[in-house]
């Protein structure tokens, strides 16, 4: 497993981040599952590990099944601002929401500080210095070591980047995105361009577009899928993703199966070759062995040239 610089930080993680989103904590919540998926990312050579305050009981289980490692040899992010409440003091961007926020998730985590913390989508209604302070006086007191933003619009970026500027004070150095063959927004909407020109690193969430781009929703939706459970986990966009990326997600499939080559193996090696390093959760162990496996299989260029030609049109 390769460790990669994110962005001009002096910040390192492996280039998968294993994922608690929609699994760990919403889908299960057995202590010895999540043990068991952790072990498996570990001795998979993973030391990044992506949760949040709003994925039900993620932060907690996390962070017992890590207390076995030395706290210096991985990489932990959570994130604040999406609602998790109510009222209007459990979402958004206010200091008063951030202070409050990163606590509780240090509590549940049973750790001293993260190391990155996420504004988790913009909150219009704070001024961005208000933001940018708030994030900085969190790495001051050590409760983080950088920030970062999350699914941002690229008016937003730019705006933070020049008030950082103007107050000499720590941008944030990741900006997490959904990103897949499937779900190219951040290449079309500019925010890819920006973070490139600017030496932000990217993340991509649902590389393998929730599943969809394994194949394994072609013939029939398997028993133990994501759009099966999605009563159960209270979750029903695997479908939408589907339904409005359907031409390109079977083309896709179609160019994989021509070439012979499994299509998620395909999915992970398209988001690194972009420089994007992919967030990936899993249910089972074997399918996060299966998935780390993509990184050294060997695709034809020509597959590449093709997927890139469906791509533009």
């Amino acid at each position: 497993m390769k460790y990669v610089r994110v962005g001009k930080s002096g910040l390192k993680i492996t280039e998968i981040t294993f994922g608690t989103a929609l699994t760990v904590g919403t889908e299960f919540d057995e202590e010895k599952r999540v043990s068991d998926l952790i072990d498996t990312a570990w001795n998979l050579g993973i030391r990044s590990y992506d949760t949040s305050n709003n994925y039900g009981e993620a932060e907690s289980l996390l962070g017992r099944a890590l207390k076995k490692y030395k706290r210096e040899e991985y990489v932990v992010s959570t994130k604040g601002s999406w609602p998790i409440g109510e009222t209007p003091f459990h979402r958004g961007l206010s200091r008063k929401h951030i202070l409050w926020a990163i606590e509780e998730s240090l509590k549940k985590l049973e750790l001293d500080y993260v190391d990155l913390y996420y504004a988790h989508r913009y909150d219009p209604e704070v001024s961005m210095e208000e933001i940018i302070r708030t994030f900085n006086y969190l790495i001051n007191t050590g409760k983080i070591r950088y920030w970062a933003t999350s699914e941002w619009p690229l008016e937003a970026l730019k705006e933070c980047h020049k008030v950082c500027d103007k107050l000499k004070l720590e941008k944030p150095i990741l900006e997490q995105s959904i990103y897949s063959y499937a779900i190219t927004k951040i290449e079309k909407n500019g925010v890819k361009d920006f973070c490139d020109k600017n030496g932000v690193g990217l993340l991509g969430f649902s590389p393998l577009a929730q599943g969809l781009l394994t194949g394994k929703y072609r013939k029939e939706i398997p028993k133990d899928s994501r759009i099966a459970k999605s009563k159960k986990i209270n979750y029903s966009k695997t479908l939408d993703i589907y339904n409005q990326n359907k031409k390109r997600i079977d083309k896709y499939l179609d160019v994989c199966e021509k070439y012979k080559v499994k299509a998620h193996y395909v999915a992970l090696q398209w988001v690194l070759r972009k420089n994007i390093f992919p967030v990936m959760g899993a249910s089972k162990p074997e399918q996060l062995i299966d998935n780390i496996n993509a990184l050294t299989v060997e695709i034809p260029e020509k597959l590449w040239e093709e997927l890139e030609n469906i791509n533009e049109e």
